[in-house]
Protein backbone atom coordinates (compact mmCIF):
# COMPACT_ATOMS: atom_id res chain seq x y z
CA UNK A 1 0.00 0.00 0.00
CA UNK A 2 1.43 3.20 -0.97
CA UNK A 3 1.74 6.02 1.81
CA UNK A 4 1.26 8.87 0.01
CA UNK A 5 -1.95 7.62 -1.32
CA UNK A 6 -3.33 6.43 2.18
CA UNK A 7 -2.15 10.09 3.10
CA UNK A 8 -3.61 11.96 0.10
CA UNK A 9 -2.92 14.89 -0.34
CA UNK A 10 -3.65 16.49 3.17
CA UNK A 11 -0.69 18.52 3.81
CA UNK A 12 -1.76 18.78 7.24
CA UNK A 13 -2.60 15.28 7.90
CA UNK A 14 1.22 14.15 6.70
CA UNK A 15 2.75 17.32 8.62
CA UNK A 16 0.62 15.49 11.55
CA UNK A 17 1.39 12.97 10.61
CA UNK A 18 5.73 13.40 10.55
CA UNK A 19 5.06 15.81 14.20
CA UNK A 20 4.08 12.70 15.80
CA UNK A 21 6.74 10.69 14.30
CA UNK A 22 9.32 13.23 15.70
CA UNK A 23 7.79 13.56 18.81
CA UNK A 24 7.58 9.70 19.84
CA UNK A 25 11.64 9.68 18.83
CA UNK A 26 12.47 12.10 20.65
CA UNK A 27 10.61 11.24 23.65
CA UNK A 28 12.96 8.92 25.45
CA UNK A 29 15.04 12.28 25.62
CA UNK A 30 17.53 11.92 22.08
CA UNK A 31 16.64 11.14 18.57
CA UNK A 32 18.20 8.15 17.69
CA UNK A 33 20.51 7.91 14.30
CA UNK A 34 17.71 4.56 13.31
CA UNK A 35 14.88 6.64 14.05
CA UNK A 36 15.78 9.75 12.51
CA UNK A 37 16.96 7.62 9.38
CA UNK A 38 13.08 5.67 9.57
CA UNK A 39 11.50 8.61 10.39
CA UNK A 40 12.83 10.73 7.27
CA UNK A 41 12.03 7.46 5.39
CA UNK A 42 8.31 7.69 5.74
CA UNK A 43 8.13 11.21 5.10
CA UNK A 44 9.57 10.54 2.09
CA UNK A 45 7.16 8.55 1.47
CA UNK A 46 4.56 10.95 2.06
CA UNK A 47 5.89 13.44 -0.54
CA UNK A 48 8.31 15.48 2.06
CA UNK A 49 11.71 16.59 1.60
CA UNK A 50 14.44 17.30 4.26
CA UNK A 51 13.66 20.94 4.56
CA UNK A 52 10.21 20.16 5.10
CA UNK A 53 11.15 17.04 7.83
CA UNK A 54 13.88 19.86 9.74
CA UNK A 55 11.16 22.53 9.34
CA UNK A 56 8.54 20.39 11.24
CA UNK A 57 11.64 19.04 13.84
CA UNK A 58 12.72 22.89 14.59
CA UNK A 59 8.92 24.29 14.86
CA UNK A 60 6.71 21.46 16.16
CA UNK A 61 4.33 23.86 17.25
CA UNK A 62 3.34 25.49 14.08
CA UNK A 63 1.99 21.78 13.44
CA UNK A 64 -1.39 20.70 14.61
CA UNK A 65 -2.82 17.67 15.44
CA UNK A 66 -4.65 16.70 12.52
CA UNK A 67 -6.21 12.57 12.47
CA UNK A 68 -6.82 10.79 9.59
CA UNK A 69 -10.74 9.90 9.06
CA UNK A 70 -9.93 6.23 7.36
CA UNK A 71 -9.16 3.59 10.08
CA UNK A 72 -6.78 1.70 7.71
CA UNK A 73 -4.54 5.47 7.51
CA UNK A 74 -4.88 5.61 11.19
CA UNK A 75 -3.57 1.71 11.24
CA UNK A 76 -0.65 2.81 9.21
CA UNK A 77 0.22 5.95 11.41
CA UNK A 78 -0.21 3.54 14.71
CA UNK A 79 2.13 1.48 12.79
CA UNK A 80 4.81 4.19 11.68
CA UNK A 81 4.80 5.19 15.04
CA UNK A 82 5.54 1.60 16.56
CA UNK A 83 8.46 1.12 14.30
CA UNK A 84 10.44 4.48 14.94
CA UNK A 85 9.95 3.41 18.21
CA UNK A 86 11.34 0.20 17.83
CA UNK A 87 13.75 0.72 15.62
CA UNK A 88 16.54 1.53 17.87
CA UNK A 89 16.08 -1.44 20.01
CA UNK A 90 14.93 0.31 22.89
CA UNK A 91 11.62 0.53 23.85
CA UNK A 92 11.58 3.61 26.10
CA UNK A 93 8.43 4.24 28.67
CA UNK A 94 8.22 7.38 27.62
CA UNK A 95 7.58 6.52 23.96
CA UNK A 96 5.26 3.83 24.92
CA UNK A 97 3.23 6.19 26.56
CA UNK A 98 3.18 8.42 23.97
CA UNK A 99 2.32 5.96 21.48
CA UNK A 100 -0.64 4.98 23.51
CA UNK A 101 -1.91 8.18 23.82
CA UNK A 102 -1.67 9.01 20.16
CA UNK A 103 -3.92 5.78 19.54
CA UNK A 104 -6.37 7.25 21.83
CA UNK A 105 -6.11 11.02 19.82
CA UNK A 106 -6.61 8.34 16.63
CA UNK A 107 -9.97 6.80 17.73
CA UNK A 108 -7.93 3.67 18.63
CA UNK A 109 -7.88 1.48 21.48
CA UNK A 110 -4.02 1.76 23.17
CA UNK A 111 -3.97 -1.87 23.35
CA UNK A 112 -3.20 -1.84 19.71
CA UNK A 113 0.27 -0.59 20.74
CA UNK A 114 1.54 -3.73 22.40
CA UNK A 115 -0.27 -5.69 19.73
CA UNK A 116 1.99 -4.02 17.50
CA UNK A 117 4.82 -4.83 19.46
CA UNK A 118 4.12 -7.98 20.21
CA UNK A 119 3.82 -8.94 16.27
CA UNK A 120 6.84 -7.13 15.56
CA UNK A 121 8.86 -9.26 18.20
CA UNK A 122 7.17 -12.34 16.93
CA UNK A 123 8.39 -12.18 13.37
CA UNK A 124 12.05 -11.19 14.48
CA UNK A 125 11.97 -14.21 16.33
CA UNK A 126 10.51 -16.60 13.63
CA UNK A 127 13.21 -14.50 11.17
CA UNK A 128 16.18 -15.99 12.89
Amino acid sequence: MNLLNIFGSGDEKRRSHVKNLITVAMADGHLAKEEWDLLVIIARKLGMNNEDIQSIKDNPEDVKFTPPKKYDEKIQQVEDLVSVMMIDGDVDKNEMELCKKLALKLDLLPRVINDLIYQTYKKRITHR
